[in-house]
């Protein structure tokens, strides 16, 4: 039976804090670190690397598996045996790992304010860490604030229901008068220590008739970021337990609607809300003059400019590693159960797991867009497939580098309409560019392809005639494009005489040259 830390002795409140056995490092030299650490990853991004040179800039580690809740969306009233992770083998990964990263998230699936909290402290101040903390708020008293403190930047409350019968539904063996007791005050302290205090939300439906209230409830408590978290179904649990998946079972006109109504509350408050289901939508309607801290969860992040370079390849699966409390490794938040399992670092050294055959054949699938299911509808692959782009740095490369004797085309004249090839075109066939011809007399084309859509010295622009109006790359050309990287394009119509009349594709689209990678011989990761 789980024990109630309520009522338990001090071995399963917290761990004996435990002395550093060097001085801490310091804050040039972990800058310095984490920017070699991101050149490397820079390389094994650009190379196409299937085995990284760079280690994982966030690290989720479950030193504990307990949790003083039982919430329906992680263990439904069934918690397992309480284990904590070996501090000797925490100790040795800590070493050769922690020194390269930038956050430590002592969560998965548990309390990190309980059992392991003083051992997660003390690996943050030894290594230079951010502590990304999530917490159920239960033991969120002014003691515990004034500990984690000086370690985060935000602080999450994960908090299902403002209202308390749907809460205890959801979160049971939770205590919701110290919950609800402590969440304003934490709240108040953060934006006081210029902490932004964060909410999390699973979309459920048990809470989904009153989720909007419940985004009202957090704003007037203090959050200024909350997220709306799509249901997956708890590991070892029948697939009935679905019944509670909203997306599964509101329809799409009733979730456009909600979140109709939860886009005018963050308007009216004033904050932040991230809906993370099917699609991925941002309400940000937080004043620009709000002052925190640095959050260095986002430093030197490639989480903004990957989906530029390799769209849908996982930002999770770059720089982030989860470690169960009994060694299983899992490269992103949602896996578990063995799906996407990498190894175990408590039966092989990190660099084994890291860089095993199934961490070579996710990045591999990642390349190629040969996805394992479990990633084919993640928002975290999805979301990170851009649209056309209005505005690129490419388009400053063309005109201020490239051909700066030409007159600038207008951002209201961009009429040249392109019919091919689609957006987000992935072929391994050189392609042909089709397009209208505009109503008036144009003196040449050119076609401009940016690796990235940025400034880059291999991005690369060919001339057309005035006469033509489609255009196929050249097979020499189309082979020197960087194998299963993003080329954005864009479409200039010249105007040579005083250049009012040149004009350009409405939008800014992307093409893939894809090369098939084969799969990872020994590989599970698609059994």
């Amino acid at each position: 039976m789980t024990p109630d830390p309520e009522q338990t002795t001090p071995e399963h409140r917290a761990s004996e804090p435990r002395p550093p056995e060097a001085a801490p490092i310091s804050a040039d030299a972990k800058l310095a670190l984490l920017r070699q650490n991101r050149e490397r990853l820079d390389q094994d991004l650009m190379l196409g690397r299937l085995r990284f040179e760079s280690k994982p800039r966030v690290f989720e580690f479950q030193l504990s598996n307990f949790c003083n809740m039982s919430c329906t969306m992680c263990y439904d009233g069934n918690n397992p045996p309480m284990k904590k992770f070996p501090e000797d083998v925490a100790e040795r990964l800590a070493a050769e790992v922690f020194p390269t990263a930038s956050v430590l998230s002592p969560f998965v699936g548990s309390e990190p304010l309980i059992v392991t909290w003083d051992l997660a402290r003390g690996l943050a101040e030894q290594y230079g860490l951010e502590l990304d903390v999530i917490t159920n708020a239960q033991f969120l008293d002014d003691a515990k604030f004034a500990e984690l403190e000086p370690h985060v930047s935000t602080l999450t409350f994960s908090i299902d229901s403002h209202l308390p019968d749907i809460y205890e539904r959801i979160r049971l063996r939770s205590k919701p008068d110290k919950v609800f007791a402590n969440l304003p005050r934490a709240a108040k302290l953060c934006l006081e220590k210029g902490i932004e205090p964060q909410a999390n939300i699973v979309f459920m439906t048990e809470n989904a008739a009153f989720i909007d209230e419940t985004v009202g409830y957090l704003a007037d408590q203090g959050c200024k970021t909350i997220r709306l978290l799509a249901f997956l179904c708890p590991p070892g649990l029948s697939a009935d337990r679905d019944f509670s998946d909203a997306l599964k079972h509101m329809s799409p006109e009733w979730v456009s609607w909600m979140l109709n109504r939860i886009e005018n509350i963050a308007k009216e408050k004033q904050v932040r809300v991230l809906f993370e289901g099917r699609e991925r939508h941002v309400f940000d309607y937080m004043p620009d003059d709000l002052e925190f801290r640095e959050n260095r969860k986002s430093r030197l992040s490639v989480w903004d400019e990957i989906r530029y370079f390799y769209p849908g390849y996982c930002v999770q699966s770059v720089d982030h590693i989860k470690i169960h409390a009994d060694g299983e490794a899992y490269p992103c938040c949602v896996a578990e159960s063995g799906k996407l399992k990498l190894g175990n670092v408590i039966e092989q050294s990190f660099d084994e797991v890291w860089n095993s055959k199934e961490a070579q054949d996710l990045r591999r699938g990642m390349l190629t867009g040969d996805l394992p299911d479990m990633c084919k509808g993640c928002a975290f692959h999805t979301a990170w497939i851009l649209p056309e782009q209005d505005q690129l740095p490419v388009i400053d490369w063309y005109h201020d580098v490239h051909s700066p004797e030409r007159a600038r085309v207008s951002d209201d004249n961009r009429t040249l309409a392109a019919r091919e090839p689609a957006h987000m075109t992935r072929t391994e066939d050189a392609p042909t560019f089709t397009w209208d011809a505009p109503d008036h007399a144009v003196s040449g084309y050119s076609v401009v392809f940016g690796v990235g859509g940025t400034y880059h010295e291999n991005n690369v622009v060919f001339e057309i005639p005035a006469d033509a109006t489609e255009f196929t790359l050249p097979e020499d050309a189309w082979r020197q494009f960087g194998p299963n990287l993003a080329m954005w394009w864009f479409l200039v119509a010249h105007d040579d005489g005083d250049g009012s009349r040149s004009t350009r594709t409405a939008k800014v689209r992307c093409l893939v040259r894809h090369q098939p990678i084969p799969r990872v011989e020994g590989s599970t990761l698609y059994d």
